[in-house]
């Protein structure tokens, strides 16, 4: 068994990778990098060369996973394109989504090499889609294969794979615990020869009596203490998994009485997702089967235009994409108008890109300044700022608790910034000393057993 990383580079982007096994090659994910436009936000699919992958193995739907799939079909048209079924239904929204931003793209920022894919691209890719059921093994082009709940969002799975007589575990994103809608990764007890380990949170000091409770209470006060102070709350989110796990907490809020019963706005993208999850709520485990979010939450649809021209006033609540604040999206549009007045907040509630927009913000703070990128410039920052942890990804103790307790004897860490890589590799070869845990660079192959 050989693995070899495909990814563009060691961070947090088009993650993709090659394992070769008993004669057949698999990829694990094929994503494109949601910070960089053109061919450059593809994997190295040039590193297949003439031959494809005989199946693609798809953890999860957000973008940086599956966002090159298109690409990839066309180029090989014989791989077999597997996922979970929950993953299937949201690639559906979000490759679409994806070919009209680009088309729009194509002018706006003179992109020749735009879209990657159309739309009857991805309306071919999604008809030989196969969805694997969870938790059973499964032959998919010659291959045991077993996928397993990973949390992080709906449908997100690990895939553990096994031929030669060996085994590799891919955990893709994961969230142990659970959270609103989503509940926590359910993975295997027993030890691959290799994994293949996420890293996210790698560079992420976890707090000794962090709650969730307390952490809910501090967010739920601090809306509203802007609202009291006659400001509104830019909460910049992804689309899919964070929207949806806001909204409930926010739901919860109101029937608890931390806050009064309100419309909250939210981007299309975020919207579309929330028919997604209703529509998943029948088929796949989540903690709140009989909750539906839009049946109850009350909300609003805002697309950037609006965003531009909607009251400020009043106590609103704007739940919107990008999560990084891309330039042109909603969130980038009301934070140009929100940052310059101390009445109003920006509230982080995960992840963010440091070389992003929302990632310079975030580090700016309060009375700071930060290039909010495109045509915004650099801004004078009086608007409150503060993060709060609802992340979807595990912590770094856990995470490494999780490797320890199982052993294999190789560890391949990806999906991070090298400081989170540097991290996890520094504390699982101290605390696994007989394993062998490895940063794997772009295009160089690994014999995993």
């Amino acid at each position: 068994m050989r693995f070899t990383n495909l990814t563009a580079r060691n961070e947090i982007g088009a993650n993709c990778y090659l394992v070769e096994t008993d004669g057949r090659r698999l990829l694990l994910d094929c994503g494109s990098h949601p910070r960089i436009e053109g061919t450059e936000a593809l994997p190295r699919l040039d590193l297949l060369a003439e031959r494809g992958p005989d199946a693609v193995l798809v953890s999860h739907g957000h973008l940086d996973h599956l966002g090159s799939l298109p690409v990839l079909a066309e180029r090989f048209p014989e791989a077999a394109v597997c996922m979970s079924h929950g993953t299937a239904a949201i690639a559906d929204r979000a490759l679409h989504n994806s070919a009209s931003v680009m088309i729009r793209q194509r002018s706006e920022l003179d992109l020749p090499d735009y879209p990657l894919f159309t739309h009857g691209q991805v309306d071919r890719l999604l008809e030989r889609t196969c969805a694997l059921p969870v938790g059973r093994g499964v032959d998919v082009a010659g291959v045991e294969t077993t996928l397993f709940e990973a949390g992080h969002v709906q449908g997100a799975t690990g895939v553990w794979i096994e031929a030669e007589g060996a085994s590799l575990f891919y955990t893709g994103d994961v969230k142990f615990s659970g959270m609103r809608i989503t509940r926590g990764a359910i993975f295997p007890d027993r030890t691959p020869d290799a994994m293949v380990l996420e890293c996210t949170r790698g560079n992420t000091q976890s707090q000794p009596d962090f709650s969730w409770d307390a952490e809910a209470a501090r967010f739920a006060r601090g809306i509203r203490e802007v609202h009291e102070g006659g400001g509104s709350v830019l909460i910049p989110c992804f689309a899919l998994g964070k929207t949806q796990e806001i909204l409930k907490l926010f739901h919860d809020f109101i029937r608890e009485g931390l806050l009064p019963k309100q419309r909250f706005y939210l981007g299309g993208l975020g919207a579309a997702y929330n028919e997604v999850y209703d529509d998943l709520a029948e088929t796949l485990p989540r903690l709140c089967p009989r909750f539906r979010l839009r049946r109850d939450v009350m909300s609003r649809r805002l697309n950037p235009r609006e965003a531009a021209a909607t009251d400020l006033d009043g106590g609103q609540v704007f739940l919107v994409s990008s999560g990084m604040m891309t330039p042109g999206t909603s969130s980038h549009v009301l934070a140009r108008r929100m940052v310059r007045e101390a009445r109003h907040a920006v509230f982080f509630v995960g992840y963010v890109d440091p070389e992003s927009p929302a990632g310079r913000l975030k580090t700016a703070g309060q009375g700071g300044r930060a290039d909010l990128g495109g045509d915004a410039g650099i801004a004078d920052i009086r608007c409150r700022i503060e993060s709060f942890d609802f992340t979807s990804h595990c912590n770094r103790e856990h995470m490494a608790d999780y490797v320890v307790r199982i052993a294999p004897p190789r560890v391949l860490l990806v999906h991070g910034d090298t400081p989170a890589l540097e991290w996890m590799q520094r504390e699982l070869q101290r605390r696994l000393p007989a394993s062998r845990v490895l940063i794997p660079p772009v295009g160089e192959g690994f014999d995993l057993a």
